[in-house]
């Protein structure tokens, strides 16, 4: 019973906050990847490279094991506000294990400066030619899926124009609440 109701919770987590579901399925394995930082010194880049890949942090023997990965796509139009949100929440969100990966979809020359500018706690990825985004069906920026600890697919979609902290919060708090404990 309690795991049918952890499950019903966790399909209706997206609705009940207000997310534009995207095609992605709930539950469904999360697409694996391994993209360059524009940001390579915060804490998630492996040691002595400059990518970071979704299984170091989740999956079956992950290198850093999290409880929970958000992943945000953004470019630098109106969805890099996110950017600055997801800052905080990463700080705050740190000793919970639950990790910030950003995904910018941006194919400037000056990109790279402008993220290394903001001085950001969570690495910020390069997909300028949309190869992961296509991957996640990203339907619209910005985009938020967040990955549990086994590497599935816990929510996914685009928060509606309001509330986008509340409403990552919410999601957030799903995870840890009905999400797998992190792989030690």
């Amino acid at each position: 019973m309690w795991a049918t109701l952890a499950l019903l919770l966790c399909l209706a987590a997206p609705a009940a906050t207000g997310w534009q579901q995207g095609a992605l399925v709930v539950g469904a394995p999360a697409r694996a990847f391994d993209l360059a930082a524009l940001n390579p010194r915060v804490q998630d880049a492996r040691d002595g490279e400059k990518r970071v890949a979704l299984h170091d942090l989740v999956g079956m023997e992950p290198l850093r094991p999290a409880r929970g990965v958000v992943v945000f796509f953004f470019d630098r139009g109106e969805s890099s506000q996110g950017v600055r949100v997801l800052d905080a929440m990463s700080r705050r969100y740190r000793n919970q294990k639950v990790r910030f990966l950003g995904i910018c979809l941006d194919n400037s020359d000056t990109t790279a400066d402008w993220i290394r500018s903001l001085d950001l706690s969570f690495p910020i990825l390069a997909d300028p030619f949309r190869v992961v985004a296509g991957r996640y069906e990203v339907p619209s920026l910005p985009f938020l899926v967040l990955v549990d600890a086994e590497a599935r697919v816990f929510s996914a979609g685009g928060p509606e124009v309001g509330d986008f902290a509340g409403a990552l919060e919410t999601e957030i708090a799903n995870l840890l609440v009905h999400g797998p404990p992190a792989r030690e």
